[in-house]
């Protein structure tokens, strides 16, 4: 019940902060645009370790929703904000098998900037922060896990047969880098954050105003 309010909560705090960060006051809609992509995203180990065997502890490959807002600027550079969320069954991964240990949420927040590389593509770059949020908090999860930075770039490929200016249908490609550790890790000797890298492809549309804004 607690993991649930804590998402929840994270989530509506994400959303308001996206909406202050990339809503001005007094500023017409008409130059703000928001698009939505739903794809599939891999993720590497969140834990490594050799017990005999090399053991990972790893998100299964599974379903992401990116929303995106963005203003334009009379620069080259528009400014964005995303709200990132997957999900994903954790798998204990040792000797070429595969077992379900736990169900995690993933949150993450990035404000950055945005450039059209050509008239079909767009590029971005942003920061932020990342939250796991697990099913049940036993295991690697308890004791609550850490809110930690994340980078990440993307592109987004638009041809205008894809949809043309009234939707902007598009292909997205993501990645991103965060390190990643909890407590209870820290607790059992894994006194090094995991460099975790997660690579996302998806497919978006815009659903407000004009120009690319896609994640």
């Amino acid at each position: 019940m607690g993991v649930r309010a804590d998402g929840r909560q994270a989530a509506q705090a994400l959303m308001v902060l996206a909406g202050l960060l990339v809503w001005p006051s007094g500023r017409p809609a008409a130059q703000v645009s928001m698009h939505a992509v739903v794809g599939a995203r891999y993720t590497t180990a969140l834990v490594h370790d050799v017990i005999v065997e090399p053991v990972d502890a790893k998100p299964a490959i599974g379903p992401a929703l990116a929303l995106s807002i963005g203003e334009r600027t009379n620069g080259p550079w528009t400014p964005e904000a995303v709200l990132d969320v997957s999900w994903a069954s954790l798998q204990r991964h040792e000797s070429g098998e595969a077992a379900k240990f736990n169900s995690v949420t993933v949150i993450a927040f990035t404000v950055g900037a945005r450039r059209e590389v050509s008239p079909s593509l767009a590029a971005r770059v942003g920061i932020g922060g990342i939250k796991y949020l697990p099913a049940d908090e036993t295991g690697l999860f308890r004791g609550g896990s850490g809110l930690w930075a994340v980078g990440t770039a993307g592109l987004y490929w638009s041809p205008t047969k894809l949809g043309g200016p009234a939707h902007d249908f598009g292909v997205s490609l993501r990645y991103d880098l965060h390190r990643f550790s909890t407590p209870a890790l820290h607790a059992d000797g894994f006194t090094s954050a995991q460099l975790v890298h997660r690579v996302s492809l998806g497919f978006g549309a815009r659903i407000l105003g004009k120009g690319r804004s896609a994640p």
